[in-house]
C-alpha cells in the first residue's frame, strides 16, 4: 500500500497514465453536466421558498450553459398576506444548484440577479428543519422597489449588504441569523408636504434570534443628522405588521437645523442627548 501511495504521487505515474485521468476527467465533468441539465430548478426553488411561507410563479424557463438555468417573469409572493403586494414581480434569475445538491441530491439553490439597477445573489438549501439563507446584495436601488412605495415608504439611497440565516421549516419568524446593510445617499420623505431627509450613509448591523431582530448598532453621517440607533424589531409574518421599539438619537447639523426647522419643532423634544423612542408598528409607528 505505502509503494503504491508513492506510485501514485510521482510525476512519472500521472505521465504515463494521462490519457485516462483525462478521460476519467472528462466522465466526470459531464456526469456533473448531466445533472445539472436535468436538475428541477424551478421544482426545488418553490420546495426551498413554501417552508418561508413564500409562493413562487414565473412565465418562462430555459437552461442556461454550461450549469444552470433562467426563470423569466418572476412573482414571489407572501402566503400569510394573499391581498399584499407581491414581494418581486416580474424579475429575472438566473439559478444553479449548490455542490451539496449534486453531491447529495439534496436541494440547493444558488440564485443570482440584476435588480433594482443592482445585483442580488441568494442562496437557498435545506437544513435539519428548516431552510438556510445566505444573501449578498450590491448597490440595490431602494426607490425602484414599489413595495416600498406601496408602503407609502419613499426612500431613496442604494442598498448593499450582506447576511445568512437559519430559518425553521414549522415557524419562519422563529429563525436565527445575522445581516450588515449599507445605505448610501439616503433620503427618506415622510409625507407630502414636509422637507424630505437627507439620512446620508448608513450603515448598520443586526441579528435575529427567535424571530427578534436586534439592531446592534446603527448610524448615518453625512445628512442633515449625525443619526445613531439601538433596539429591536418583533418580526411579522406580514412586514408591515412587524412591532418596532427602537432608540433614536439625532444631531442636527447646522444647516440641517435650518432646513428642516419646521419638522424639528414637531418632534416630542428637542434633538439632543436624550435618544427619541420609536414603537408600535412598522408601517406608523409613534414618537416620544
Amino acid at each position: 500500500m505505502p509503494e503504491f501511495a508513492h506510485d501514485l504521487l510521482s510525476a512519472e505515474f500521472w505521465r504515463s497514465h494521462l490519457l485516462a485521468i483525462s478521460y476519467a476527467g472528462l466522465g466526470l465533468l459531464l456526469f456533473f453536466v448531466f445533472l445539472a441539465a436535468n436538475f428541477p430548478y424551478g421544482d426545488a426553488l418553490s420546495s426551498l421558498l413554501a417552508p418561508l411561507n413564500l409562493a413562487l410563479t414565473y412565465t418562462g424557463h430555459r437552461a442556461r450553459l454550461p450549469i444552470g438555468a433562467e426563470l423569466d417573469g418572476v412573482t414571489l409572493s407572501n402566503t400569510l398576506a394573499p391581498g399584499s403586494p407581491p414581494l418581486l414581480d416580474g424579475a429575472n434569475l438566473t439559478l444553479a444548484p449548490t455542490l451539496g445538491s449534486l453531491l447529495l441530491v439534496r436541494p440547493g439553490i444558488h440564485l443570482r440577479a440584476e435588480l433594482y439597477g443592482g445585483f442580488l445573489s441568494l442562496v437557498l438549501y435545506h437544513i435539519r428543519n428548516g431552510v438556510g439563507v445566505g444573501v449578498d446584495a450590491s448597490s440595490l436601488d431602494l426607490s425602484r422597489y414599489d413595495k416600498l412605495v406601496r408602503m407609502g415608504v419613499n426612500a431613496r439611497g442604494l442598498l448593499s449588504g450582506s447576511g445568512a440565516a437559519s430559518l425553521p421549516g414549522a415557524d419562519p419568524m422563529l429563525g436565527n441569523g445575522q445581516v450588515h446593510l449599507k445605505v448610501t445617499h439616503c433620503t427618506l420623505r415622510i409625507m407630502r408636504g414636509l422637507p424630505t431627509l437627507r439620512l446620508g450613509d448608513l450603515d448598520g448591523s443586526a441579528h435575529l434570534d427567535h424571530g427578534i431582530l436586534t439592531v446592534d448598532a446603527l448610524d448615518g453621517t453625512g445628512g442633515d443628522f449625525t443619526v445613531s440607533a439601538t433596539g429591536t424589531i418583533r418580526l411579522a409574518p406580514d412586514l408591515p405588521d412587524s412591532l418596532v421599539d427602537l432608540r433614536v438619537k439625532l444631531d442636527p447639523t447646522p444647516s440641517g437645523r435650518s432646513r428642516l426647522a419646521v419638522l424639528l419643532q414637531m418632534l416630542p423634544h428637542p434633538p439632543g442627548a436624550q435618544p427619541y423612542v420609536v414603537r408600535g408598528r412598522l408601517i406608523a409607528p409613534a414618537i416620544s
